[in-house]
């Protein structure tokens, strides 16, 4: 994967939470201390946000940094994989939703113990 990908990926998760928190680009960026037209470029992945920024704005969106970051180095084999297609598609829903989808989740799986 091209370093340029995982700031796309990292931006376009940044935007995605930032939404799903009801916070526009300039109440996150005062919130993070960051100038918003930065935000703007981070979340468009034109900017190599340094890892501090990136810190800052999980922070101001009281989530775990790890979750900006998950799954997205992957080996080249994988990226096709199902599983990275349905973490792509879970993370795309509101929080709320992906409750629901884990839950839905965790019933298939123990329907199937029922049936082995």
């Amino acid at each position: 994967m091209l370093e340029d990908e995982i700031y796309d990926i990292v931006g376009k998760r940044i935007r995605n939470y930032r939404r799903k928190s009801g916070y526009s680009q300039e109440a996150l960026a005062k919130k993070a201390g960051l100038f918003p037209a930065y935000l703007g470029q981070i979340e468009r992945g034109e900017s190599k946000a340094s890892l501090r920024s990136i810190f800052k704005i999980a922070t101001a969106l009281e989530m775990p940094l790890e979750i900006l970051f998950e799954n997205i180095i992957q080996n080249e084999k994988d990226v096709e994989t199902i599983s990275f297609e349905a973490y792509e598609l879970i993370d795309s829903l509101t929080v709320k939703e992906q409750r629901a989808m884990i839950k839905l989740i965790k019933e298939i799986i123990e329907y199937r113990k029922f049936g082995e």
